[in-house]
């Protein structure tokens, strides 16, 4: 079934109208009809299951079919991201990390990445790409995005276990960690050329922890993938709706 992300200002009780880019997706791209069934998305956890009622010049109005709430994790996850400046590595971690359930993310600069273009721009890409993702993936609450900002100007809450993958890390294994469900993570991941040792000491007086994803060094954006995997198989993020 398709998926689109509407208005909470468009809901009643009996119909939702969807307006703007996704109307003119649902009418001109995918063509659906009167009739056609589809998931709709507030962005805030409502899910509609409804049918085409009526299409518009510049909206799709669909009645109600049934309705229901989800709920975001009690574990969520902050993933803290330092830009990646080769081709598009960076739109596949926010894909990749809005398909695993990450509840936020947060592009940082660091030594060794330098910003690519204007965040505003930046950030609008990230969002839409987020919000593909969503989609396709069936998630009904989207990711949070922040603009892009320097590791060091960075503060973590204190309440969060705080993680940080290092290929210098050779004693602390990921198992060793003892992740628990309940309790919210922040995952902070290097560019390319990876931290500088004051950026490792900064982080480690936050209340990091340095840990090993590994014998084989991982490329940053796999690294993102696998540890944001890791740590939401253990918080039992992964695990299917009862």
């Amino acid at each position: 079934m398709r998926r689109f992300f509407y208005n909470p200002a468009q809901d009643t009780t009996e119909y939702v109208l969807i307006t703007g880019a996704e109307a003119h997706h649902l009418k001109t791209v995918l063509r659906m009809h009167v009739g056609a069934k589809a998931e709709l998305y507030d962005g805030a956890g409502s899910l509609i299951c409804g049918e085409i009622e009526q299409i518009s010049a510049n909206s799709v109005s669909f009645r109600i079919l049934s309705r229901r709430q989800e709920q975001e994790s009690c574990s969520p996850l902050t993933l803290v991201q330092a830009l990646l400046n080769k081709g598009k590595k960076m739109d596949t971690v926010v894909q990749k990390a809005t398909e695993l359930g990450v509840h936020s993310f947060v592009p940082v600069i660091t030594r060794y990445c330098e910003p690519q273009g204007k965040d505003s721009q930046l950030l609008q890409r990230w969002q839409r790409i987020m919000l593909e993702a969503c989609k396709q993936c069936g998630r009904p609450v989207p990711m949070q995005i922040s603009l892009p900002q320097p590791l060091h100007e960075l503060t973590f809450p204190a309440v969060s276990r705080k993680i940080m993958p290092w290929e210098n890390e050779t004693t602390c294994p990921f198992a060793a960690l003892g992740l628990t469900a309940g309790q919210p993570v922040t995952l902070l991941i290097g560019p390319e050329g990876g931290f500088h040792i004051d950026e490792v000491e900064h982080a480690q007086a936050s209340g990091f922890t340095t840990v090993s994803l590994g014998p084989r060094i991982l490329r940053a954006e796999t690294a993102s993938i696998v540890a944001a995997a890791l740590v939401q198989n253990a918080l039992h993020n992964l695990d299917p709706l009862p």
